[in-house]
Order: structure tokens, then C-alpha cells, then sequence
């Protein structure tokens, strides 16, 4: 009995001693003067984005441009060409290219026509002048047609 008293009493000790460095670090608002807010001074700032006025490629359009269910120009084939001396009656005949031996859609294109990324710039005997749009760059291809014993599946 008399250690648990003595042990008592040297807990109410220490909780004695230490009760006025608790009540120090709690920071009290109400204790002590309050802080010196003339020399600061409140700011808000917001942050502007600002784009060139330049004309510039819209990032959320796609790069490929025409209609989806039309050919593209690695799918066309040169069946045949209609050639006049008056190059707008000239027509040639443009396929898709299936690879498996299907029957393909055939059209019909003159000089100035579009199909896909692909635009007829010349019609002559034997080959197609086009321009190929890929990306927003143009360049200029010609499509032959395959005779036989130059290669090719027709």
C-alpha cells in the first residue's frame, strides 16, 4: 500500500511540473499579442493564357481530311483510261484495290476530281497525275496501268 501511494504521488508530481509547459506550447489565440499585419499586404494573382494571333492548325481536328467511307490513295488501282485530245473529256477508271479478288466499287474521275485524299491533276494515255493530301502536306504521285507481264494481280 505504501509503494502504490508513493507511486501516486510521484505521478501527481510530474503531472504537477509538467502542466505549465502544456498550457505554454498550445499556442492560446487569446494569450500573448496578436501578430503585426501592417507591413503585409494581400495579393491574388490569376493566371491568363494567351495564344498567338497567327493562324494555326486546330489541335482537336483531324488530320486526315475528306470522308472516312471513301478510298484512300494507297487503295486505288488504274484500270483503264478514256483519252481525248481535249483533256477535261478525258476519264479514267479508278478501283479499290481488295486483295482478296472481290468485286471492288469502279469510279469514274476527270480532271479536277476528288476521291478521298486524292484530287486528278492530268489524264494522259497511259497514266493518272493526282495530288495526295496526307497530314496537311501535298505532293504529286501517278498511277500506271498494270499490263500484263509488268507485275501485279491483273
Amino acid at each position: 500500500m505504501r509503494s502504490t501511494a508513493r507511486s501516486l504521488g510521484l505521478l501527481m508530481g510530474l503531472v504537477a511540473i509538467s502542466a505549465p509547459g502544456l498550457a505554454a506550447q498550445s499556442g492560446d489565440p487569446g494569450s500573448g499579442p496578436p501578430p503585426d499585419t501592417s507591413g503585409t499586404e494581400l495579393v491574388f494573382e490569376r493566371e491568363v493564357f494567351a495564344y498567338p494571333s497567327f493562324a494555326r492548325r486546330n489541335p482537336f481536328s483531324p488530320l486526315v481530311s475528306g470522308n472516312d467511307t471513301e478510298p484512300r490513295f494507297e487503295e486505288l488501282v488504274l484500270l483503264g483510261v478514256i483519252y481525248s485530245t481535249d483533256p477535261a473529256a478525258s476519264v479514267a477508271l479508278l478501283s479499290v484495290d481488295t486483295q482478296q479478288g472481290a468485286t471492288a466499287r469502279t469510279f469514274r474521275v476527270r480532271r479536277g476530281d476528288r476521291l478521298g485524299n486524292t484530287r486528278v491533276l492530268q489524264i494522259q494515255r497511259t497514266r493518272v497525275l493526282v495530288e495526295v493530301e496526307e497530314f496537311g502536306l501535298t505532293e504529286q504521285r501517278a498511277l500506271e496501268v498494270k499490263r500484263p507481264g509488268q507485275g501485279g494481280s491483273r
